[in-house]
């Protein structure tokens, strides 16, 4: 009998510490809540991680942009940022094609992944010792006459390239005249692009004696040797939607002389000195925007496309301005405030131009009433 009680006590304690397997149906149960779990969390984290590559884009232009304004600070003159386009070459045309199948700048040409460092040469001064320049009339602008020895005379000479903008103090006093090298010919054509023939009231007499007077260059900035900055896989900064006006779009190029970088240089107070864009400098009045945003919403032409499959960066709320002030230099990131909305809210949407809904884009920048701000 008691053999027998202590046998049953022993099952029951077994069956009380074994483990009851589950059935099927609980185990389906089980499946089925792990598979709607991972349904509705996959396009969350795929979110998450697509606005990572973008916060990380806009924070590395950030911090590069800081660094050039400290190194501007630390050498003394202007040193800056220089935003190659991803594709600064136009595609040999279609032999055969319609015009519109051969177009100048593939759309690539309107963004950018790598930024450099862009530094002022040291001023040149001509090959000899007291190199002299005269000043001649055209029969539309002062031209400058560089003695036949200097390098200046060679068509093919690296230090000013044709088409580019430099400028030219004269007798080592004075002003620095705003100054370009014409279109290849075969001769190098230098001229002042600021005063006209007819007004010499700024430009010193004996430069325009055969004597000619000493001269100081300050040339375009090159890239330094410092490492770039590659953006995250993805991100870019959509030049089709970038300017330096309130709603300006002056960094879209679709010519060929439009194929060349877009450069912020910095002044050593922090202020921005000039930006260089196709082919040209500009000193802006106020703010420079850059937009941060993805590589497969750059539509140069047509930058305000919405649909259910297609979206401009300008259009994505998601994306970021990266803005810099003229005066100060200081950096401000907002998110693209809604263009849709101000369509909406305007009497009269069919007089809206590109500048109006661009500016509209850059609200939170100017109102500073965005809740990311720097």
């Amino acid at each position: 009998m008691l053999l027998h009680l202590k046998k049953h006590r022993i099952n029951r304690q077994l069956r009380q510490q074994s483990t009851r397997a589950m059935t099927m149906i609980e185990l389906l149960v089980v499946i089925t809540v792990i598979m709607v779990l991972t349904a509705v969390m996959i396009p969350t984290i795929r979110y998450q991680n697509r606005n990572r590559a973008l916060r990380e884009a806009e924070r590395q232009l950030n911090a590069y942009i800081g660094s050039a304004q400290a190194r501007a600070q630390q050498l003394g003159r202007p040193v800056g940022i220089w935003i190659e386009r991803f594709r600064n070459e136009a595609l040999p045309p279609i032999a055969g094609a319609a015009p519109a199948l051969n177009p100048a700048l593939p759309a690539d040409a309107n963004y950018a992944v790598t930024v450099y460092i862009a530094e002022v040469p040291l001023p040149y001064a001509g090959d000899v010792r007291d190199a002299r320049v005269q000043l001649t009339t055209s029969a539309s602008a002062w031209q400058l006459d560089f003695p036949w020895t200097s390098v200046l005379r060679n068509p093919l000479n690296p230090l000013i390239r044709p088409g580019d903008h430099f400028q030219i103090q004269l007798d080592h006093r004075g002003p620095f005249f705003e100054a370009q090298r014409t279109s290849a010919t075969s001769n190098a054509v230098y001229v002042l692009t600021e005063n006209p023939v007819g007004d010499g009231t700024r430009i010193p007499i004996a430069a325009t004696t055969p004597a000619g007077v000493p001269f100081q260059i300050h040339r375009r900035p090159t890239k330094a040797f410092v490492p770039p900055l590659n953006l995250p896989v993805g991100s870019v900064i959509d030049l089709s939607v970038s300017g330096t006006t309130a709603g300006g779009n002056e960094f879209l190029t679709n010519v060929a002389n439009g194929n060349r970088p877009v450069i912020v240089m910095f002044q050593p107070s922090g202020g921005i000195e000039s930006v260089i864009f196709n082919g040209k400098i500009d000193r802006p009045l106020g703010w420079v925007h850059l937009l941060v945003g993805r590589q497969n919403q750059v539509f140069p032409n047509a930058q305000f496309i919405q649909a259910d499959t297609e979206i401009g960066n300008v259009m994505d709320m998601g994306n970021r301005w990266v803005s810099i002030d003229h005066r100060t230099g200081s950096i401000v990131s907002e998110n693209v405030d809604s263009i849709a909305r101000f369509i909406a809210s305007s009497s009269n949407p069919s007089t809206l131009t590109v500048f109006d809904k661009i500016a509209a884009a850059r609200q939170l920048v100017r109102s500073g009433t965005g809740s990311e701000g720097n």
